[in-house]
C-alpha cells in the first residue's frame, strides 16, 4: 500500500513505547523472566539496594540487612499448637488440637492478659500469654475440626479527656 519498500516493524517508530529497551534498562540484560525465575525471588537486585539505602536514610536505626518476614506468633507443645492474631478491635487465637485430644473435654478460662486451656491429654494445662490486655466480656470460641478458635476484644484504652484546671483565690 505505501510507497515504501521499508516497513516499520510493530514497536518501532516515532512515539512507540519501546518495550525491550525499558525491561533491559529495569530488570537488566535478561529481562523480567530471569529475574521472577532467578531463586524464585522476583527480586530486582538494583531496586532492592534503592530501597535499602532510603531506608537506612530515613529510618533511625535501620538495618540493610534483609530481616525475616513478621509472621503471627506460633508455639508447639505436645497436644496442641497456636497462633496470636491481631485485627483492629479483637486479638484471635487459634489452637490446633492434635489428633488424640477430644475437643469437648477442653475447657478454656481468658483473663485479660493470658488464655489457659485445660482438659488436655495426660491432664496437661497450657497457657497462651497474650501480646496486649483484652476485654473477657464479648470473647468468643468456637471449634470445627479440631481447631478452636477464640476471639477476644481488644481492651480499648479510654479517649484522651482533658482535665479542667479550677484556681482559687489568694496563695
Amino acid at each position: 500500500m505505501g510507497g515504501s519498500d521499508e516497513e516499520a516493524s510493530p514497536g518501532q517508530g516515532p512515539g512507540v513505547f519501546n518495550w525491550e529497551q525499558f525491561q533491559n534498562s529495569f530488570f537488566g540484560g535478561a529481562g523480567w523472566k530471569q529475574v521472577i525465575n532467578e531463586n524464585g525471588t522476583g527480586s530486582i537486585p538494583w531496586l532492592d539496594r534503592y530501597v535499602k539505602s532510603i531506608l537506612v536514610d530515613t529510618a533511625p536505626g535501620a538495618s540493610a540487612v534483609p530481616s525475616q518476614p513478621v509472621q503471627p506468633f506460633t508455639s508447639k507443645t505436645s497436644s496442641f499448637t497456636y497462633n496470636v492474631f491481631e485485627t483492629h478491635r479483637s486479638l484471635i487465637v487459634r489452637i490446633r488440637l492434635s489428633s488424640e485430644t477430644n475437643p469437648r473435654t477442653v475447657r478454656i478460662v481468658a483473663s485479660t492478659t493470658e488464655v489457659k486451656v485445660t482438659g488436655l491429654p495426660d491432664g496437661e494445662d497450657k497457657t497462651v500469654k497474650l501480646p496486649m490486655p483484652v476485654r473477657i466480656d464479648g470473647a468468643k470460641a468456637l471449634c470445627k475440626k479440631q481447631i478452636i478458635e477464640i476471639t477476644l476484644p481488644k481492651d480499648e484504652l479510654p479517649p484522651v479527656k482533658e482535665i479542667p484546671l479550677r484556681f482559687m483565690e489568694g496563695e
